[in-house]
């Protein structure tokens, strides 16, 4: 999104409060889902004694997030606060770190990760993932290609994370 795209949803938001209240919601909302639904897999996976699953649903999704957190430290993208004369709406106060979106990586991963174990739960967080990278966008602290390459590297880790389950 380019300042003036910006600048209008950011005005109608200001004008709105009812609408930015519920977009900071849905903010919380959508990233406490997903953090909330992966510890229930594990527990799921614990308690049908599918220990080759849980082991590699623990194991990858926490390389692969050590290594999305080290890319995005050397890669050091601004986010759209830094780099537009934009007060962002979801208050952040990080500077760079913006490539690619880990809060969209995750529930990107997670909803891989149920959707391998049971698609229903792993549809309904690809649908909260897409909302979730929407209100990221319009919140000011990522830009579309940032949560584009969360959700395309999310959904990759959980398809690596099954993959090594079945080979195991």
């Amino acid at each position: 999104m380019n300042l003036e795209q910006y600048t209008k949803i950011n005005n109608f938001f200001i004008r709105h409060s009812t609408a930015f209240s519920l977009l900071l919601t849905a903010n919380r909302l959508l990233t406490a889902c997903g953090f909330l639904l992966y510890p229930l897999l594990l527990l799921c996976l614990l308690t049908k004694k599918n220990i080759a699953m849980l082991i590699s649903f623990i194991a990858i999704p926490a390389l692969c997030f050590l290594a999305v957190t080290i890319f995005r430290k050397v890669v050091n993208k601004k986010r759209p606060y830094e780099k537009l004369p934009i007060q962002s709406l979801i208050k952040k106060d990080k500077k760079g770190q913006s490539f690619p979106s880990r809060h969209v990586f995750s529930i990107f991963l997670i909803a891989t990760l149920w959707f391998c174990f049971w698609k229903p739960v792993g549809i309904f967080l690809f649908i909260a993932g897409v909302f979730l990278a929407i209100v990221r966008v319009i919140g000011g602290v990522h830009f579309v290609t940032d949560v584009c390459a969360g959700a395309l590297l999310g959904v990759l880790a959980g398809l690596i994370s099954n993959y090594v389950f079945l080979i195991c």
